[in-house]
């Protein structure tokens, strides 16, 4: 009877040391969350900033046309990676693609009625396109 009660203890001991390392490897991945969900509000907080200043001084997007697009995205691509080489910090391309969306407005190939400029979307895969990052099959 001791020796079947001394057992179950084993065995719950065990148990007991499972939970706590699966415990501890999920509050380690918590708080990688928390601090990439801190640095996203950081970026977030710049972005709304920027935008709020632009619209602020009542400037109008540059428009940039379609044969120029790749010209810009080159220099807009160095200018991202010298902003987080100075700063040290990762940003991620969407919130990029939003503050160059509120500066720029890219012409579209498209002369399509009420689609004569780029979607943030579109803007996202230049960017892309241009870092080298889209899959070959789009390219």
């Amino acid at each position: 009877m001791v020796l079947k009660g001394k057992e179950a203890i084993k065995a719950r001991l065990q148990h007991k040391r499972e939970q706590y390392m699966h415990q501890k490897e999920k509050s380690e991945q918590m708080k990688c969350t928390i601090q990439k969900t801190e640095e996203e509000i950081e970026q977030l907080e710049y972005i709304l900033d920027k935008m709020e200043h632009i619209e602020e001084t009542n400037r109008e997007p540059q428009i940039i046309p379609n044969d120029k697009v790749g010209e810009t995205f080159a220099h807009l691509c160095q200018m991202f990676d010298y902003i987080q080489h100075r700063y040290k910090l990762f940003f991620k391309y969407s919130l990029a693609c939003e503050v160059v969306c509120a500066r720029y407005k890219f012409r579209s190939r498209s002369h399509i009625p009420g689609r004569e400029y780029l979607s943030s979307a579109t803007v996202l895969t230049y960017f892309k396109r241009e870092r080298g990052m889209v899959n070959a099959r789009y390219q």
